[in-house]
């Protein structure tokens, strides 16, 4: 039989070893961690409606971009006039994150370009960074030949944009025969802890579905496209259903990792309902160029009648405590010549 004392330096030993193992384990896993096959509960309510006859959204109120500013919930979003082709950003303010009062009297904060700019007809799908006291958008730019392009603004307030860079896009166009060679548009940005800022967006090329491409910046200003300009995300497979594209992706990033919330469509059919035809899909990342999918769906556009039940779409998730709380666009039927259908939902995951 052991001494008391050998025996007591190998209780310590052990005890040494299980807190060093339990350290390490919660830096590796922390508590309430993000990740594949989380549940988002839809709460079924329009949190961001179209604006009246006359506005800059009195077509579609979607593309919702959620930042914490001092105590309130602030919302950029996309609006389209009553042509549904002319496209401004809104901002809209919430206490709670519920109840939203667009600001301004629901009059845009950034409208589009003059004549002949890469923003002439479109300023729309922002993506806001907050870096000190100054706040940074990303923006999709069309012009009147429908090119797209994304394009960069700054403000001190959040309210007041000025556009960098001459007007002139920060991500052009990709190079002959590249996936994105023909639309570049939809930007998702985030700015890691170093201060590198990430950017994934849609192209769209030979191929003409859209794909997911990536590039990184120090400045905002100049980007470079990362894994050699090809697509980071693509089309695949979603249980045992082919994916025809992927959109509208959405990226947080916690404990050293990016989770992307993505669009993708399945035999979408253009005013039509069609079940399980859209859905949001979680896909984790290191480095931001290699994906690993859920291998389910988030959530699906909703049932006959339902807010959600042409598509749900464009996510932008927040984490609220132990919560996440997923902003959406949403998709209704209705009659084929009127376009008005697009609008703003939620959907909360709780953790337990």
């Amino acid at each position: 039989m052991p001494s008391r004392s050998r025996w007591l330096a190998a209780v310590c030993a052990t005890v040494v070893l299980l807190v060093g193992w339990s350290s390490s384990r919660s830096e590796q896993e922390p508590a309430r961690v993000i990740g594949p096959g989380m549940e988002f509960r839809k709460t079924g309510r329009v949190v961001l409606g179209l604006g009246g006859p006359g506005s800059f959204d009195e077509c579609n109120a979607k593309y919702p971009c959620v930042l914490r500013v001092g105590d309130e919930w602030w919302m950029w979003y996309n609006g389209r006039a009553g042509d549904c082709f002319t496209g401004g950003i809104g901002l809209a303010r919430s206490q709670d994150g519920l109840a939203w009062k667009k600001a301004g009297g629901g009059k845009p904060v950034f409208t589009p370009g003059p004549a002949g700019a890469c923003d002439s007809t479109k300023v729309d799908h922002p993506a806001v960074v907050q870096i000190g006291d100054r706040f940074h958008m990303w923006y999709t730019a069309g012009n009147r030949s429908s090119t797209y392009t994304v394009g960069y603004a700054t403000s001190s307030n959040g309210i007041a944009w000025t556009r960098q860079n001459q007007g002139r896009p920060v991500l052009g166009l990709g190079e002959k025969g590249a996936f994105d060679s023909k639309l570049v548009l939809h930007p998702a940005v985030v700015r890691d802890e170093n201060g590198l800022l990430h950017m994934w967006y849609n192209g769209a090329g030979p191929q003409r579905d859209f794909h997911v491409g990536y590039a990184t910046s120090r400045d905002g200003l100049a980007w470079t496209r990362q894994n050699d300009g090809k697509a980071v995300l693509v089309p695949s497979v979603l249980g045992d259903r082919k994916e025809d594209y992927v959109y509208n992706v959405m990226v947080l990033r916690e404990a050293g990792r990016f989770h992307m919330w993505y669009s993708a469509a399945f035999n979408l059919r253009n005013g039509r309902y069609t079940p399980r035809a859209n859905a949001v899909v979680y896909a984790g990342s290191r480095d931001g160029v290699h994906w690993k999918r859920d291998n389910r769906a988030t959530m699906f556009n909703g049932k006959r009648g339902s807010i959600d039940e042409y598509c749900c779409f464009a996510p932008y998730v927040v984490r609220r405590r132990d919560e996440l709380w997923m902003y959406y666009s949403i998709g209704h039927l209705v009659d084929a010549r009127d376009r008005r259908r697009f609008r703003t939902s939620l959907a909360i995951h709780k953790f337990r």
